[in-house]
């Protein structure tokens, strides 16, 4: 199975007041490049695919930037659907069988989490697609196989890929994730706080 990561890092202006991504959790660790690196570090999905902002300074790559294709969204404030879609378009013309979809501001989400994601899809030949459970709720990271391209691509306005859980037309398996941490996004200033506390609590002030 050809697994293309696609990795959100565009999206509709946050409540931060300046660009979140490049924000660091500790010396040298920014917020969008910790995901990134789980990604990247599970070695499920190449290629990687960052769908980023078109003014986005790209500071958050770090060293990765000769793993990933940065590919530009101009329609990023129109919702997270442009984003899934731009993504989408460029796993097609990788001749992806799958894409696994993460998020750039849920910056604690491990590569275990995601290689137990993909081996999930393997063992079910017949899964549409496999995605995070946490506390009352299913979310991304996600894999989705090919079989549900038409409808992330039907997708519209601020719907992202969670929207497609839900639906009974799919086959889905959601694998448990036990630690709230995990859950953890960075859209606020008060969730900016927490995510620096939660990373010093895991890693460390120097990651």
């Amino acid at each position: 199975m050809r697994i293309t990561g696609l990795y959100l890092a565009a999206g509709r202006s946050s409540r931060m007041g300046r660009p979140k991504l490049s924000l660091e959790l500790a010396p040298g660790r920014r917020l969008g490049g910790v995901a990134l690196r789980s990604l990247l570090d599970s070695r499920v999905a190449r290629p990687v695919i960052a769908v980023v902002r078109p003014d986005d300074p790209l500071d958050w790559l770090d060293g990765a930037s000769g793993e990933v294709r940065a590919v530009p969204c101009p329609e990023a404030e129109r919702g997270m659907s442009h984003s899934i879609r731009r993504g989408l378009r460029e796993a097609m013309d990788a001749d992806a069988d799958a894409i696994l979809v993460a998020l750039a501001d849920q910056p604690f989400v491990h590569a275990a989490c995601l290689r137990g994601l993909a081996a999930t899809a393997a063992a079910d030949p017949a899964l549409d697609f496999v995605a995070c459970r946490y506390a009352g709720y299913d979310a991304p990271p996600a894999l989705f196989r090919r079989s549900m391209f038409p409808a992330l691509a039907a997708l519209e306005g601020d719907k992202g890929a969670r929207a497609l859980l839900t639906d009974e037309a799919f086959r889905g398996r959601c694998v448990a994730v036990t630690e709230a941490e995990r859950a953890l996004d960075v859209d606020t200033p008060e969730g900016w706080v927490r995510a620096r506390e939660v990373y010093s609590r895991m890693f460390g002030s120097e990651g």
